[in-house]
């Protein structure tokens, strides 16, 4: 694995984030697997009308962001809801694929989801109107993830494939007295 810092991201990254996430996918590879309207680290403009301070998004999630030689090479979307996180967007530069990067991100938010006391980990991939999964599906796989089953419709042509991941064995939540 390559030498990577993984860092809250700031408002001063946003172009390059959109950079990395425009040159990771191309508008026909997601097509059939993404809304358009969800798009917004395709966009400068839409990427900071919901940047709302530091690394934090209007919807609560955090964006943070790996660095190879002080160039952003990939960024992570999650979040916390009491003792369940939630990863949203996992993006590494195309060209830096295959070197751990996504898997580093995914394990660093794990840590610092773990920390907080989540004792469960959810994402999500889709799969396209013909049955066809995304490409990150064998990845959420190998990272320890697995596939609830289920197929959520949602309001295109692409469904919805939950991945849920147990991050704390055991785990019981404390008495209240």
């Amino acid at each position: 694995m390559v030498s990577i810092t993984i860092r809250p991201a700031k408002v001063e990254d946003i172009s390059s984030i959109v950079e990395v996430r425009l040159g990771a996918l191309t508008e026909d590879e997601i097509r059939g697997h993404s809304a358009p309207e969800f798009a917004i680290y395709s966009s400068i403009e839409k990427l900071r009308k919901v940047w709302n301070k530091e690394n934090v998004l209007n919807d609560g999630f955090e964006v943070l962001v790996a660095e190879e030689k002080g160039e952003i090479v990939g960024f992570i979307a999650f979040k916390v809801e009491g003792d369940v996180g939630f990863i949203d967007n996992l993006v590494v530069a195309k060209k830096e694929r295959g070197k751990g990067i996504g898997r580093a991100l995914v394990a660093y938010v794990e840590h610092v989801a773990r920390s907080k006391g989540c004792r469960l980990m959810k994402t999500d991939t889709t799969e396209n109107a013909k049955g066809v999964p995304w490409k990150a599906y064998g990845f959420w796989i190998r990272m320890g993830y697995a596939d609830t089953g289920e197929r959520l419709p949602a309001d295109y042509e692409f469904k919805e494939i939950p991945f849920v991941k147990r991050l704390i064995e055991n785990f019981r939540k404390p008495k209240v007295f």
